[in-house]
């Protein structure tokens, strides 16, 4: 245990955890300012989901070529470099013009595309193979850290502030974050062997690796459609909570955070159960179900009906929603080929994640054509129950 408190291990990590904290929060901004925002940019409220789209469109992309900045720069010195370009993306964001709109959007998820690799960068070279899987799970609880903050955090400050100060608030901090950690940053050594044809082969790899084993692609594909329902909490929650249950912003945003947060006791909950209470497997599958069943019960939601109970539901959702991914990298892991583990979990994550991409727009054009969100919550539930009963059908 003395291991994880020494000065090149500790300190870098809860640098990179703060890094993408403050990350996702921006990214989680706009969905929890989502009338304040639209209106000064004369779009609907649903554009949350273009504008998360975007973001992980932007991540997903940026993060496939971190590695050589992360050889170069070492893990926490390249995320300094990201979060003062998200920090720029949201003042920019400020000024609610059609191409801020976009800009921000990239901007802001460059700022978050390295950050898991670079945390992988780091724990595989500086942490003992004892260490690591606790080191994973801790950086792991970043994601729904920032969402917590955003939850918490962004509707409280609309009361004392408009929203471009609520924005900038955010990019000071994530510039001052950036400045503050500039001791801890890690020294990596750099690779020296890596050439360009091994870079361009390397590339190419993770994305087929995925369809060479049938169980990692069911599973790819499982996690495709839950995460879709995880981005859809993330787009449109608090919308929903506040134009069909006729909740406040600060209270629809609580429950924003309360899923969050809870999620961060379900990551190390639910790792502690893997494989050694129930199989993971398992725990996928009722994710799925459990998720499913979630948003039938919000759809159903009556306007105006028991505060108490959407807690609960809030509650319950971050448990089967938001604290699963872990799990499903170790799956990922344990199933790919000797000496591929990192290959195939970089490739998987990308077409897992990549519903991130494109279930929020879809979602956008659902609600602007129908003006149902419940409707739309009701389908994301059919989608959430067929994810777990795939991931409790798959054979390996």
């Amino acid at each position: 245990m003395r291991e994880l408190f020494k000065r090149d291990i500790a300190a870098p990590v809860v640098s990179l955890i703060s890094f993408q904290s403050l990350t996702t929060m921006a990214m989680n901004a706009f969905a929890n300012a989502p009338n304040e925002v639209s209106t000064s940019y004369g779009i609907p409220e649903s554009f949350t989901g273009i504008f998360t789209a975007i973001c992980y469109l932007s991540a997903l992309t940026f993060g496939l070529f971190a590695s050589a900045s992360l050889n170069r720069f070492g893990a926490v010195r390249c995320c300094q470099i990201t979060l003062l370009v998200g920090a720029l993306g949201m003042t920019i964001f400020t000024l609610a013009t059609p191409w801020s709109f976009v800009v921000s959007a990239i901007m802001v998820g460059f700022a978050h595309g390295p950050m898991n690799p670079a945390g992988s960068f780091l724990i595989m070279r500086k942490a003992t193979p004892r260490w690591r899987p606790l080191l994973f799970s801790l950086k792991q609880t970043s994601i729904p850290i920032g969402g917590t903050l955003a939850g918490f955090l962004v509707p409280a400050l609309l009361i004392f502030a408009n929203w471009q100060t609520t924005m900038l608030i955010i990019a000071f901090t994530m510039a001052i974050t950036a400045f503050i950690a500039q001791p801890f940053r890690d020294r990596a050594v750099p690779l020296q062997n890596a050439n360009i044809a091994g870079q361009k082969e390397n590339f190419w790899e993770p994305l087929q690796l995925v369809f060479q084993k049938d169980a990692i692609r069911a599973l790819s594909l499982a996690a495709f459609i839950l995460i879709g329902c995880q981005a859809c909490v993330v787009s449109f929650l608090v919308i929903y909570l506040v134009k069909e249950i006729k909740l406040e912003l600060q209270w629809a945003g609580f429950i924003f955070g309360l899923a969050h947060g809870t999620s961060i006791i379900a990551r190390i909950y639910l790792g502690m159960l893997a494989d050694r209470v129930v199989t993971t497997k398992t725990i996928l599958g009722f994710s799925g179900i459990i998720t499913g069943i979630c948003f039938f019960l919000l759809a159903a939601f009556p306007a105006e009906g028991p505060f108490w109970l959407l807690c609960f539901l809030g509650v319950i959702l971050g448990n089967a929603n938001l604290g699963w991914v872990g799990l499903y990298f170790g799956e990922i892991s344990k199933l790919a080929p000797d000496g591929k583990a990192a290959q195939v979990t970089a490739g998987s994550q990308i077409y897992a994640f990549g519903s991130f991409v494109l279930i929020p727009p879809i979602f956008t054009l659902f609600i602007e054509y129908t003006d149902s969100y419940a409707t739309g919550f009701f389908i994301i539930g059919l989608a959430g129950l067929s994810a777990g009963i795939r991931f409790l059908t798959i054979k390996y």
